[in-house]
């Protein structure tokens, strides 16, 4: 096995519900995330996918869904209504379904790793491997497939992968090899 990664930085609020401490209150984070896929095998071209192709779907999913916008836990309906209100990009949290799930980064970082299933799911002999997510320079959670409860992906899946899916289909396959044009 081989892996190869793709690091990406965005920007995004939320809040932990029910915290004590000042993660209660609303406030941001420049996050930055370590997208890593493994391999078996190759292309003839040299390369499984090219880096170029990491970034404009899957990249590219977390900047349409979270970057500059607020990821909510489903049950913080006054904030959530507020930022509606006045127009904010929402991200709402679904590894519980509609039920409490904090945007926490353990759990952010899970969202995440269960969308790029789905985004590449399609990319043969590709699989997301790892998520290395910072919410500071100093404090990050990895996620691995099996860092995952079954019943997460489920709920994750009933609420996300039709919208996922069709996102991955509109933006396509690119073909980077010209030999096969």
């Amino acid at each position: 096995m081989q892996t190869i990664t793709r690091e990406y930085g965005f920007d995004a609020g939320h809040r932990v519900m029910n915290e004590r401490f000042k993660c209660f209150n609303a406030h941001g984070h420049r996050y930055h995330i370590k997208l890593t896929y493994s391999f078996q095998d190759m292309h003839e071209i040299g390369y499984i996918i090219d880096f170029k192709e990491i970034k404009r779907v899957g990249v590219q999913w977390i900047d349409d869904m979270m970057d500059h916008g607020f990821i909510v836990n489903p049950h913080d309906t006054l904030l959530i209504n507020t930022l509606i209100d006045i127009e904010t990009k929402l991200y709402e949290m679904s590894l519980n379904g509609k039920d409490y799930c904090n945007p926490s980064v353990e759990n952010v970082a899970r969202e995440i790793f269960l969308a790029q299933q789905i985004l590449f799911e399609d990319y043969k002999g590709l699989e997301i491997h790892h998520i290395r997510l910072n919410e500071t320079p100093n404090c990050y959670t990895d996620v691995y497939k099996e860092s995952i409860p079954d019943i997460e992906k489920e709920n994750f899946y009933k609420r996300n992968y039709d919208h996922i899916k069709k996102y991955a289909t509109h933006k396509g396959i690119v073909e980077y090899d010209d030999r096969k044009l």
